[in-house]
């Protein structure tokens, strides 16, 4: 089912003041892969949209002029499984009532059950509404040489999710572990030991998860000021000045994680550090092995409901200028700052701690007995998450992530200057200079790497090293961490020297990445006239950034070549109404019906042409000239993208490991397969009476069948190596469509 409807009314209430209203509705309702008719298969998918808007215009005087407006959107993205599986009664397949009724029947679905070797049943439910407020007064005041315009601005972003899937019902996983054999290392059979698993009640792996569903929101203020000044007949300059504040984000019950305190005191601390004396690593001494540093909550512990604290510096000045230097000459040019969201818009909250996953464990002597079967896949029963009562505890042992407290917003300085010349034949030629500067942009940091210092740069596999930082000791926070990452008797040494050894992953944000953007731009556009037009653009442009880092304890950002950069892109786009029939410089006379057939015909076409992408290699060994890597054009083929010989060490026994990064993200001068795209159509108008005509349309979306290919494999140790094996694009398309129009 498709629908789409917008509705609208307007009215005058007087010669100054008018008013309009609009309401839209649409609905996309399909469904898909019902392979058997049944619970087990088959996916509901719905796109629900509803808008309105409401708009106020008053005119003050001739020169004075408020438009109020607001506007409402709400979008819903939902899926489930086939309804057929709607409080799905797990008992049905011989599982047990109490696990069935631990499972509310609102959510209960059939379960998520995987076989090796085999297509696993439906996984996927989401209840997902967006809703955007906005509230706009804006003023128009024309004064002398000055028109000013002014005003405010609010908008409201809100997301509410309820994401719980099948897997909230159970994850039931059906492996080789228990059906291969005569011994435990023996290679499983091509097919069929998963499903045996089956057969025999014996699942190999899976899970329940309690999730949680949150209700975010974040909201903008803004007010500007722009001044459009005609100093001279020649000179036109515009002034403005914006500022706006983003609200942190918030989550209507607290339902989220809100930091990272480095320095909290775990109540594990004086067991662990007792426990590491007597057998502590000798670059970290007994007294400085720390056990610091625990998640923070949202309204919890003095915490503000607030993810983050707000930025409240976002000044984004405008400048601009038009200068007509000759009746078909016009010079401009421009400055503006630009600033990126950190609300909604960016990202969700984190709710670790408020989702409990109880994973299915079959057996704790390797098979030799089961305590967990499909007679009771969970006998210990289903845990419930526990929020925020753990405080600081709250994943500890396990990988975690947190917001940045006091994040910045990302902005972009833009500047340009261009001239444009009328040529004869209504051409308009407009070449150019623009330049672009991103700084604090959001970069991710991982806090809890091996420090560089005890990374290998000798720039081959350092055996010894890697022997040394991956043995084995005694593992201070056993068995004060059941459950987790940090449970076993023993535990490598590198991780000992990480700066949070109580946990096995730690990230969060920084806002210490920046970019430039140098291009220049030239365009030719032929006005509509003798029955054609035609638009020809080429942009040469450099991209680059610093937003990765080559090693997680590295002080700033490495610079690279942007994976947006595309130093060339030509594009062309044409339109040509063919001179055949009524008013047509040919077949102007001919009968009726020859005329119906001739008259009305157009032919479209855009062009793209653009370089690949950079692309870059991770970080391996090379011993070679990076300028021997990239193929001449004609030699390149999926097979052989690049010079796999040019120096790479591909041995994977010779790996790197516990070693330093020096390598570059990205190679300017290696690059995937670039873009050359044309899309035809042809279109015929035939006119049935004075009101009425028929439009028949045909395209023709890459209309010679070019192939974009993906970037090449480039993990050095793969057989694959330098190969391409998918593409990105879309082979030939052909699409033919007829309307009417009165």
């Amino acid at each position: 089912t498709y629908y789409t409807h917008t509705f609208r009314l307007d009215h005058n209430l007087s010669e100054k003041h008018r008013i309009f209203g609009r309401v839209n509705v649409y609905k996309r309702d399909s469904h898909y892969n019902d392979w058997f008719k049944s619970a087990a298969t088959g996916q509901w998918f719905q796109f629900l949209s509803r808008g309105a808007s409401l708009d106020d215009v008053y005119s003050f005087s001739p020169t004075f002029i408020m438009n109020l407006r607001y506007g409402y959107n709400r979008f819903i993205r939902t899926y489930d499984t086939n309804p057929k599986g709607y409080g799905f009664d797990l008992t049905t397949l011989g599982l047990p009532a109490t696990y069935n009724n631990a499972i509310d029947a609102t959510i209960r679905r059939f379960p998520y059950i995987t076989i090796s070797d085999y297509s696993g049943s439906y996984n996927g439910t989401l209840w997902r509404p967006t809703e955007t407020h906005s509230f706009t007064s804006a003023f128009d005041k024309v004064q002398g040489a000055h028109s000013l315009k002014f005003g405010m601005e609010y908008r409201a972003y809100r997301e509410n999710q309820y994401n719980y899937d099948n897997v909230s019902t159970g994850n039931l996983d059906f492996g080789t572990t228990y059906t291969r054999g005569p011994l435990d290392n023996s290679p499983a059979a091509p097919i069929g030991q998963g499903l045996a698993s089956m057969l025999l009640g014996l699942p190999t792996g899976g899970y329940v998860e309690r999730r949680a569903n949150y209700a975010e929101q974040s909201t903008v203020w803004s007010v500007y000021f722009q001044d459009d000044w005609k100093l001279t007949s020649k000179l036109s300059l515009t002034l403005g000045l914006r500022y706006e504040v983003e609200g942190p984000l918030t989550e209507r019950f607290n339902r989220s994680i809100r930091g990272l305190d480095f320095n909290a005191a775990l109540p594990i601390e004086a067991q662990v550090k007792a426990n590491y004396a007597r057998n502590p690593t000798p670059e970290v001494p007994a007294d400085q092995f720390r056990v610091r540093g625990g998640l923070t909550f949202v309204d919890v512990g003095g915490y503000p409901r607030t993810l983050w604290e707000r930025d409240a510096n976002n000044f984004m000045p405008r400048i601009g200028f038009a200068y007509t230097a000759t009746p078909k000459t016009v010079v401009r040019g421009g400055y503006g700052v630009f600033f990126g969201f950190l609300g909604t818009r960016r990202g969700d909250i984190d709710q670790t701690g408020f989702s409990q996953r109880t994973n299915l464990i079959p057996s704790l002597d390797g098979g030799l007995t089961f305590v967990a079967t499909l007679a009771n896949p969970f006998p210990s029963g289903i845990q419930e998450p526990l929020g925020a009562s753990l405080g600081t505890m709250t994943y500890v042992g396990q990988g975690i992530s947190f917001f940045n407290a006091k994040p910045l917003a990302p902005y972009m300085q833009r500047w340009q200057l261009s001239i444009q010349r009328e040529l004869p034949h209504r051409i308009v030629l407009d070449a150019g200079y623009v330049g672009n500067r991103g700084a604090k942009i959001e970069t991710s940091r991982a806090l809890n790497g091996t420090p560089v210092q005890y990374l290998s740069r000798t720039g081959v596999r350092d055996q010894p090293l890697i022997d040394y930082l991956s043995t084995n000791m005694p593992n201070p926070f056993y068995p004060l961490l059941p459950g987790t990452g940090r449970a076993g008797t023993l535990i490598g040494r590198a991780s000992l020297l990480t700066a949070y050894p109580h946990f096995t992953s730690l990230g969060t944000t920084t806002n210490e990445g920046y970019s430039w953007y140098h291009s220049f731009q030239v365009k030719a556009d032929k006005r509509f006239s003798a029955g054609y037009t035609i638009g020809v653009a080429y942009t040469w442009s450099k991209f680059m950034e610093a937003t990765g880092f080559l090693n997680d304890g590295d002080p700033a950002p490495a610079k690279a070549v942007s994976d947006q950069d595309y130093p060339h892109r030509l594009s062309l786009s044409w339109i040509w109404e063919l001179p055949f029939g009524r008013g047509r410089k040919l077949l102007a006379n001919v009968n009726p019906v020859a005329a119906a057939i001739v008259s009305g015909w157009q032919v479209q076409g855009l062009y793209a042409g653009q370089t690949g992408q950079a692309i870059g290699f991770g970080n391996v060994i090379f011993r070679g000239n990076l300028k021997d890597i990239p193929l001449p054009k004609d030699q390149r083929t999926p097979d052989r993208w690049f010079n796999i010989d040019a120096g790479f060490e591909r041995d994977s026994a010779r790996q790197l490991s516990y070693a330093a990064r020096v390598m570059s993200l990205r190679f300017n001068g290696i690059r995937g397969d670039g873009i050359n795209n044309w899309d035809v159509s042809v279109l015929k108008d035939t006119k049935i009476n004075e009101r009425m005509k028929a439009q028949f349309r045909a395209e023709f979306l890459n209309a010679f069948n070019h192939v974009l290919f993906s970037n090449p494999n480039t993990s050095v140790t793969s057989t694959a190596f330098g190969t391409i094996t998918s593409e990105k694009g879309y082979p030939r398309r052909i699409q033919m469509g007829i309307k009417f129009i009165y």
